[in-house]
């Protein structure tokens, strides 16, 4: 495997583990079975890591939306969709529980996270309206606003873990399916 690659899966599955406070550069090196000279001539530091880890969530994500624009948008696509967002959440979990505390401590990453979400909130502003054109769903305006349902949408999903873990929970990935039907739950009212 390529150094670079195996840096960031073991430095995601350790954040994950454990958050990315207790996980220093020299335990990611060890964990990945490499001196800390050999980490560092690739990453300078734990925030590059995880701007490049970020980089790879995008990519991923990059790839649902692009699965999901490519079909009819029926409740069965938009499920499917809800589906692979969720199990991206799981695959970068860290970064949901401690969103807020990563983008206020690097500004690098607050603006490309800004730039990012802004992005996607659109793409799926886009998604939902044609799917309400195709008859799908319909959202009674000035009643009912899209960006509205669509912002319930976006909280239930990135703090669904926060939530469960709040509460004492131990998450496990089967969680997560609860928390696609969650979601989809925010639309039945308005499916057609």
């Amino acid at each position: 495997m390529d150094t670079k690659l195996q840096i960031l899966q073991t430095a995601t599955n350790l954040f994950n583990q454990s958050g990315t406070a207790k996980i220093s550069t020299n335990t990611i090196a060890e964990e990945a079975g490499i001196s800390s000279g050999n980490l560092y001539y690739h990453y300078k530091d734990k925030a590059h890591i995880i701007r490049e880890i970020y980089e790879q969530m995008i990519s991923s994500w990059e790839k649902a939306y692009d699965r999901a624009e490519s079909r009819s948008t029926s409740i069965e696509t938009l499920k499917r969709f809800i589906e692979d967002n969720f199990e991206l959440l799981w695959e970068y979990r860290f970064f949901y529980r401690e969103t807020v505390a990563l983008i206020n401590a690097d500004p690098a990453l607050l603006e490309r996270h800004t730039e990012i979400i802004k992005q996607r909130f659109e793409r799926q502003q886009n998604f939902l309206r044609q799917a309400e054109n195709e008859g799908a769903f319909y959202f009674p305006e000035p009643d009912v606003k899209l960006d509205d349902v669509l912002t319930i949408m976006w909280i239930v999903a990135n703090n669904y873990l926060v939530h469960l873990e709040s509460m004492g929970q131990v998450v496990e990935y089967r969680d997560f399916e609860n928390g696609a039907e969650l979601v989809l739950k925010v639309l039945h009212p308005y499916r057609v």
